[in-house]
């Protein structure tokens, strides 16, 4: 029953492909080093600096692109994003899971941007706006229906895995964190990501929507802890029992409360809410 932890944060966060790619900046009097910790040890100028195969102090490539100009662009042309639809537990295709576009502030996705299907093998070759910025509502017969926040979608994306979690088994999903889930609340289900696209450790995840029903978590080998401050390898937790509506998910360094990233996303009772947590923050 506890496998489900792991390999749902893998899924999650395989869907994130298109990792950010980061260029460093090396500056013109550059420190000499053996090891990383010869650049910590120089003070917090150098914190997120790691010694470079030239003997240099450099950016460490993790979060370098927090130091980095964001493009603004506005892309019109379409993407296709190809997924397959899996039982969490199982890992099986999952045919006829229906996804429905819908738009960022359509909090009820009451005019939908686009209406796909799984085939047989649970393949579905989503077509949207490049730089769609909104999310993914899919439901099927005997799922637990969610609301997926994908990252930024500017190029196509190859396959990847959207993992799907059966009504029969929601009621017990979170009995170690929190659980049951109220009726008139929700779950947020969510990977923090580094600058090169991969899951985050010693990561802090955080929301202002939580109040004194709201139960935080994150996965520590595999397992879901309500007392453990920081992310491990996975990059992965949540927030079990939070108030519908809109919900600000961030994640910052533990080492020095650096701000890494920030998403808005909706929410819903009724739905489990997942995304991932991208750098965008500095």
């Amino acid at each position: 029953m506890t496998r489900f932890k792991s390999v749902f944060f893998l899924c999650l966060a395989a869907f994130s492909m298109a990792a950010t790619a980061c260029s460093l900046a090396v500056e013109s009097d550059r420190v000499q080093c053996r090891a990383d910790t010869d650049c910590s040890s120089r003070g917090p100028e150098f914190a997120g600096y790691v010694c470079s195969s030239a003997l240099v102090c450099e950016p460490d490539p993790t979060w370098a692109c927090l130091d980095e100009k964001a493009i603004d662009s506005t892309p019109t042309d379409k993407v296709h994003v190809k997924l397959t639809t899996i039982d969490l537990l199982s890992q099986r295709p999952i045919p006829g899971v229906r996804l429905t576009l819908c738009a960022k502030l359509d909090a009820n996705c009451s005019q939908s941007i686009g209406v796909f299907e799984s085939d047989q093998s649970g393949g579905i070759d989503v077509e949207m706006p490049a730089g769609f910025d909104g999310y993914f509502q899919t439901e099927g017969e005997g799922l637990y229906p969610m609301l997926f926040f994908p990252p930024n979608t500017r190029v196509q994306r190859a396959p990847g895995a959207l993992p799907m979690v059966a009504k029969s088994f929601f009621g017990t999903m979170f009995s170690g964190v929190g659980g049951p889930v109220s009726d008139t609340r929700t779950v947020v289900m969510t990977t923090a990501l580094d600058c090169q696209g991969k899951p985050a450790p010693g990561l802090v995840l955080s929301t202002p929507q939580a109040d004194d029903k709201t139960v935080g978590y994150v996965i520590q080998g595999g397992l879901p802890s309500r007392t453990a401050a920081t992310t491990d390898t996975s990059g992965a937790g949540g927030f079990v029992n939070i108030n519908p509506g809109t919900v600000v998910i961030s994640s910052s360094m533990a080492a020095n409360n650096r701000l890494v990233g920030t998403v808005a996303v909706q929410t819903r009772p009724g739905y489990i809410t997942m995304v991932l947590v991208m750098p965008n923050g500095s």
